[in-house]
């Protein structure tokens, strides 16, 4: 699904989530996963911490409607050890969907584990998905009417198991500075992009290159 991801950032800057729609992957799924970069390399830190922050994050990437997501939060009050367990089930099903994207950008196979979980889930929130006349044909969408905890995941379950399915996914790349995790479609012609954001991994690695040079050059020096 699209996601205007100026305006996303601009709801959620104060959010520890924020930065991966200031950083877009191009596919909800992709996004999602970014969001879990923390817990994967030695910072070890969790960017969705709760069921509100996952409400909030779908509802900031426009994969719930502010009616739904209110009706999830109030469901989650009613019931918060089943809202809890939602929660978990949610990261379980990003780090999951994470490995299987990142095996196929590395070009191995993904974990036969990781692709039940991803069937699993996908058979569980089945019945929430509602397909939507858009500009193209039709598109996924969530239940207008569903208000039970097990809708939430429907929207990141659909973009995952599509984006799979689809030729894109030979498109899928993981950033070239090797302490980042994050995912991201090449949308360019040449399938050239190697950073998730010029920006933050793309300087960084130029100004190690730099460094490595630099005493590369002072370590000859002393030693011609």
């Amino acid at each position: 699904m699209a996601v205007d991801y100026r305006a996303a950032y601009e709801r959620c800057k104060a959010k520890p989530y924020a930065e991966c729609f200031r950083c877009p992957g191009g596919e909800l799924c992709l996004d999602f996963s970014n969001s879990g970069q923390g817990i994967r390399g030695a910072e070890a830190k969790e960017r969705i911490r709760d069921f509100g922050d996952l409400i909030d994050w779908l509802e900031t990437s426009g994969s719930l409607s502010r009616r739904q997501a209110a009706a999830l939060r109030a469901a989650g009050e009613r019931s918060p050890k089943a809202a809890q367990a939602l929660w978990r089930r949610a990261l379980d099903f990003r780090e999951a969907m994470a490995r299987v994207f990142l095996a196929k950008a590395k070009g191995d196979a993904p974990r036969a584990e990781d692709l039940r979980l991803l069937e699993e889930e996908y058979a569980r929130t089945a019945p929430y998905g509602r397909l939507k006349e858009a500009a193209c044909g039709f598109r996924w969408t969530v239940d207008e009417q569903a208000d039970v905890l097990e809708a939430a995941l429907r929207p990141l379950v659909e973009s995952t198991v599509s984006l799979l399915t689809s030729p894109r996914l030979a498109r899928v790349r993981r950033c070239g500075n090797d302490t980042c995790y994050w995912l991201f479609i090449d949308e360019t012609k040449n399938c050239s992009r190697r950073w998730c954001e010029m920006a933050s991994c793309g300087n960084l690695m130029k100004v190690r290159r730099h460094r490595a040079k630099g005493l590369g050059r002072a370590a000859k020096a002393q030693h011609p």
